[in-house]
């Protein structure tokens, strides 16, 4: 029996202790690395603002995944995206802005998609573009 409850008792514990959440295991507490160095340059044309950099572009179906980030806080690349993205061509439909995450909405110049931007490290977002066809 006690073998049982002392089971009971380390398993939340090995699990919070394994959870990505914790404060200086990621996020804006955590320093950063070196930057990614494999950049490429994206075949669709989409705004960005200066120092976002991309290093990767896929389609999935009718839609184009662009990844990269940005050597800047989460509340600067939001700002960022959110004022190019009201202007030239596209409207923002829906943003919102957590702590450590944030998504911004937008359609536009045929498409609709969402910029997702979460805090990597300290000082560093990364950047998730999805971009489908209306």
């Amino acid at each position: 029996m006690r073998k049982i409850v002392a089971i009971g008792l380390l398993v939340p514990a090995l699990l919070a202790a394994c959870s990505k959440n914790d404060k200086g295991e990621e996020g804006a507490g955590k320093p950063c690395g070196p930057a990614p160095t494999a950049l490429i340059t994206p075949s669709i044309a989409f705004p960005a603002g200066e120092g976002v950099a991309y290093t990767s572009s896929k389609a999935e179906g009718p839609s184009t995944i662009l990844e990269g980030f940005a050597n800047a806080d989460l509340a600067e690349v939001y700002d960022n995206f959110k004022t190019l993205l009201g202007s030239g061509g596209y409207s923002v439909t829906k943003s919102e802005k957590e702590e450590d995450d944030a998504e911004v909405n937008f359609s536009g110049n045929n498409t609709t998609g969402q910029v997702k931007l979460v805090t990597e490290c300290e000082g560093r977002t990364s950047i998730t573009i999805t971009i489908r066809p209306s």
